[in-house]
């Protein structure tokens, strides 16, 4: 271990780790900073946990099959419990361990501890029982992710009231949960809950489910809840909890008090900038914490970088572009210099919400001349075949088709979408998917059903407007 670096990263996620592998590739001497685990949220709490606990709640369930074969054969709830448990604690070790690995293969020197800045721009690595380390560096990226949003009138020291990183360790299947939040973690864990049986309640102060995403498909989620019996209260907040016998008393803002098991608060997360010693180090930030950035992601401090949730919100896959961006600025690299105009997203409820490009209400507010194209996944031979539905939409300009939002609900939508939004990138219209060819039974072929229903649509309207 050096006492000085090219590039020093704070923090061992997905920007972090891709930040010094590009930097150490190029011939920079490069160190990640990590309290924790290798790779962040992604690897712990977030990311990978989440999803292996859907996976595992969909295999122990049932619950893909049972409405199509009439079959409710199930693991008895404390033996899923485990198998659950075991297995997503599994696939966390696996990628903290592949993480580890690939850090330690591309030559970067992995430092356990704490940082925080200097005013002299050294870093300051503190471990328990050990003396503070300074490490200089020419360069510094600052990606430690974000934490939950914790309502400052409510306590977590209650048994039962959790966020997203404690609900993990609750050890056992909530019977009855109220879920604060109504977005993409939200939604997911709801999903999560009721295929496992628990009586799901979802809370939100908006009115409707997944701001994020496209009004149509979320609509589809809301009415999915209805069907399943989910609970959703639009308008409603937490005003107090308390303990009340095995559970939870909970008064919400519209004067109801319902008893869950389990209290999980789903809404939002706060930049992990506390205690970095960012005014120390001249590093300005915004009123809600997240430091600011200029496009080259360099902060009001000459070399000091930030990427990630301590910018706000983000995917995984968006926060190594933004570390990449930054580290090209810094060391002139000629290899990546912006980061996706047209990212893609994915919510993996049951079923998964995915979407690229710009949403219905997003062509409305920009007053475009757009149509829509769209497919029921239930009507395609793979979804014939599988025995469930949902939705592809395509969303294109009129004038020359150009194809600018894809959005799906359905299965596998994080995978086929991905279709789409090269299409977008490319500049491809709805005649570049309607003369593509697919494989079938695929939910991919649902591309050739959503374009040639657009482009109907489209030549309909100027029939009309012909004969009008």
């Amino acid at each position: 271990m050096a006492d000085s670096y090219d590039l020093i990263a704070i923090g061992a996620g997905p920007a972090g780790e891709s930040a010094t592998e590009l930097a150490s590739f190029f011939g920079n001497h490069s160190a990640i900073i990590e309290k924790n685990r290798p790779g962040g949220t992604v690897t712990t709490t977030g990311g990978a946990p989440t999803k292996t606990l859907r996976e595992a709640a969909l295999y122990v369930s049932g619950f893909s099959e049972r409405d199509v074969y009439g079959l409710r054969i199930s693991a008895a709830p404390d033996v899923a419990t485990d198998i659950i448990r075991k297995r997503t604690w599994h696939v966390c070790e696996l990628l903290q361990k592949v993480t580890g690995d690939n850090i330690a293969k591309n030559n970067v020197d992995y430092i356990q501890g704490t940082a925080r800045l200097d005013r002299d721009g050294t870093v300051i690595v503190s471990r328990e029982g050990e003396a503070d380390r300074k490490l200089g560096a020419k360069t510094v990226l600052i990606a430690t992710g974000s934490v939950p949003f914790r309502p400052r009138h409510i306590s977590f020291g209650i048994p039962g009231v959790c966020d997203t990183d404690t609900i993990l360790f609750r050890g056992r299947v909530p019977k009855n949960i109220i879920i604060v939040g109504a977005g993409p973690v939200g939604v997911e864990f709801a999903t999560i809950c009721h295929t496992l049986g628990a009586q799901v309640t979802i809370v939100d102060r908006g009115t409707r489910l997944l701001t994020i995403t496209d009004a149509e498909i979320s609509s589809h989620m809301e009415s999915l809840f209805r069907q399943w019996g989910v609970r959703v209260l639009f308008g409603t907040t937490v005003n107090t909890v308390a303990p009340k016998d095995d559970g939870l008393e909970v008064r919400l803002s519209t004067g109801e008090t319902v008893f869950p098991d389990t209290l999980l608060f789903a809404a939002g997360r706060v930049a992990n900038t506390e205690g970095l010693g960012l005014n120390a180090a001249g590093v300005n930030v915004d009123f809600r914490g997240r430091i600011v950035v200029d496009k080259y992601f360099e902060t009001s401090a000459k070399r000091i970088y930030a990427a990630g949730d301590v910018l706000g919100p983000t995917l995984a896959s968006i926060a190594m572009e933004q570390g990449r961006v930054a580290i090209c600025h810094a060391f002139g690299i000629p290899f990546e210099g912006v980061v996706d105009p047209s990212p893609v997203s994915a919510i993996y409820s049951m079923p998964e919400i995915s979407g690229a490009g710009l949403t219905e209400d997003e062509c409305r507010e920009r007053g475009l001349d757009y149509e829509v194209g769209r497919a029921d996944l239930a009507v395609t031979p793979r979804g014939a075949i599988a025995g469930r539905g949902g939705l592809l939409k395509l969303i294109y300009l009129k004038a020359d088709r150009k194809l600018i939002g894809v959005h799906c609900i359905g299965d596998i939508a994080s995978e086929i979408v991905g279709i789409g939004q090269m299409v977008i990138r490319c500049g491809g219209t709805m005649n570049t998917i309607a003369n593509m060819s697919f494989n079938t039974p695929t939910y991919s072929y649902a591309y050739k059903y959503a374009a040639f229903d657009g482009l109907r649509r489209l030549v309909s309207a100027q029939r009309e407007a012909h004969a009008a």
